[in-house]
């Protein structure tokens, strides 16, 4: 029998195309691996989302379970324009999924797998809530929740995140989470990846850094197992100028969604694009000590 892992994504209308590329990404690298996919959603009419994941079926072997967020859960929590139900979503997955599933590997919609993921599939937990990878922004985030009256140490980002569900629910964390969110939603920057730090800031460790990749301006010597497009600019946006932009392009190509063009491919944005990247060769080539 092949060893299993849970995988669990949390999106939105918007990211139904992104997904796909994640996932396939996830399916063509793991074959080898019992696959069960969670995906967490508040869309109203997921007609395009089963159908995209209609359209994987026919090639791979994996199981999936859609799952939403019941309203009644948020009564007593913020939800505006500001604040919106998804915001949720990671701090109720103890809630949300099955109670008999202890391990999942949480992803963002924004990220390619790239190689196998057996790794993670085989670690056992002893008592910490999870494995994630520090956060670019580590030092002001760390000053930020400090000066709250956090006592945190060191910030993980969440967008992936090997999380401890036994340990999760043997805590009541669930509960924890959503007090912290009630009390401070408002005052956070990062809403729920704060409210994740403050409450674990002392119980999660870290895991190699192949497996969460991101913010990276230049290749590495391996090819990371995730890389995740974290931050404002995509890989499917022209002027994006991630070093691994073309692994999106990759796995797009094999989604329902292949025949998207790239976004804003304009002659300015080509102009522009050309004239920087000759700029940075010439000065790349004058400070050049063999120069």
């Amino acid at each position: 029998m092949n060893k299993h892992i849970n995988i669990v994504f949390t999106i939105d209308e918007n990211f139904v195309r992104h997904f796909s590329v994640a996932l396939v990404s996830v399916l063509e690298n793991n074959r080898n691996l019992d696959l069960h996919i969670y995906v967490i959603h508040d869309i109203v009419n997921p007609e395009k989302l089963h159908s995209t994941v209609d359209f994987f079926k026919e090639k791979y072997k994996f199981s999936i379970e859609f799952l939403t967020l019941d309203n009644s859960l948020l009564a007593d929590y913020k939800v505006s324009l500001h604040l919106s139900k998804a915001v949720y979503f990671r701090l109720f997955l103890a809630e949300i999924l099955p109670v008999d599933i202890d391990k999942i590997l949480f992803l963002d919609a924004d990220l390619v797998v790239t190689g196998s993921l057996t790794e993670l599939a085989d670690y056992c937990f002893a008592d910490e809530a999870l494995l994630a990878q520090d956060d670019i922004e580590l030092d002001i985030n760390i000053k930020r929740l400090n000066d709250m009256g956090f006592p945190v140490k060191k910030y993980f980002n969440a967008g992936v995140m090997l999380i401890n569900l036994k340990f999760w629910r043997s805590g009541d964390y669930s509960k924890k989470l959503l007090e912290i969110a009630n009390m401070y939603m408002d005052k956070l920057s990062w809403w729920d990846q704060d409210i994740l730090n403050i409450c674990f800031y002392d119980n999660w460790k870290y895991f190699d850094k192949t497996y969460n990749a991101l913010h990276l301006r230049r290749k590495l010597i391996k090819l990371p197992i995730i890389i995740h497009y974290a931050g404002p600019s995509k890989p499917w946006q022209y002027m994006n100028g991630n070093p691994y932009k073309s692994y999106y392009w990759k796995y797009h190509k094999l989604t329902p969604f292949k025949n998207i063009p790239i976004e804003g491919r304009t002659l300015k944005n080509i102009w522009w694009k050309n004239y920087v990247g000759f700029k940075i060769l010439l000065i790349n080539t004058f400070t050049d000590k063999n120069y």
